[in-house]
């Protein structure tokens, strides 16, 4: 089972089959409501992520990677189990630049049927791809994938794939020490450098226990969450 890191789409992900400003937000494509063309420029990039709240939080958390691969992680010693996330480069058809797009089990799965469907489609990075966020369409409907017509890359479009940092990607989903994770748990619990942990941090921090691989939820991301919290595993879901 990969864990994080460049992965195929037709791998079993689920256990059970000159540099850009990365600092950026804006290199980052957000979802817009309705239709967002793209072109896939990279494979998928895996990780492993935490939702974590700290008490009296009546929001939807943060998200904080996972350290497990490392030998453990203070939120897997919690009970909390890390949700699998890609990251992909893309070109935005809005914009026709590179951007970055993170996605979850459901835009995933729904990418992944078309590329296994290798007699009519195949590799997703041949043709565009329309994501559809409709936030009327309910847990199953939220987003909907559509492969639109095979189509070589521009004369543009390939400069824009060939300057795509593929080293910016693996760095983003290189797993954390599990001393980091539990800096950045007490950080989100109100803690600063130099200071002791909060009451609510210390109450928090655990001993972690061991755990090479961790235990892996398929429930989805935080934009279903907001809208129909919580639901079914996404892969229990009829």
């Amino acid at each position: 089972m990969t864990i994080f890191g460049e992965v195929n789409w037709n791998d079993d992900v689920f256990g059970g089959e000159g540099k850009k400003n990365t600092n950026s937000k804006d290199l980052f494509l957000r979802l817009d409501e309705g239709p967002n063309e793209m072109r896939l420029v990279t494979q998928p990039f895996q990780y492993l992520v935490h939702k974590y709240k700290k008490d009296g939080d009546t929001g939807f958390g943060q998200k904080v990677q996972c350290s497990a691969i490392h030998g453990s992680c203070p939120l897997c010693a919690m009970g909390d189990k890390a949700k699998p996330r890609w990251l992909l480069g893309v070109i935005s058809r809005k914009t026709n630049t590179y951007k970055i797009l993170d996605i979850s089990f459901a835009v995933f799965s729904q990418i992944r049927k078309y590329a296994k469907n290798v007699q009519r489609f195949g590799d997703p990075t041949k043709y565009d791809i329309n994501i559809e966020v409709d936030k009327n369409g309910g847990a199953t409907g939220y987003y909907s994938v559509q492969a639109l017509n095979k189509e070589p890359l521009s004369a543009s479009d390939q400069v824009i794939k060939d300057s795509a940092d593929l080293d910016d990607l693996k760095r983003r989903v290189t797993p954390p020490t599990a001393d980091i994770v539990q800096k950045r748990i007490d950080k989100i619990n109100g803690a600063t450098d130099g200071t002791a942990a909060s009451t609510v941090a210390t109450a928090k921090k655990v001993t972690p226990a061991k755990a090479a691989t961790p235990v892996v939820s398929m429930t989805d991301d935080e934009e279903l969450e907001k809208t129909f919290p919580p639901f079914k595993d996404a892969d229990q879901q009829s």
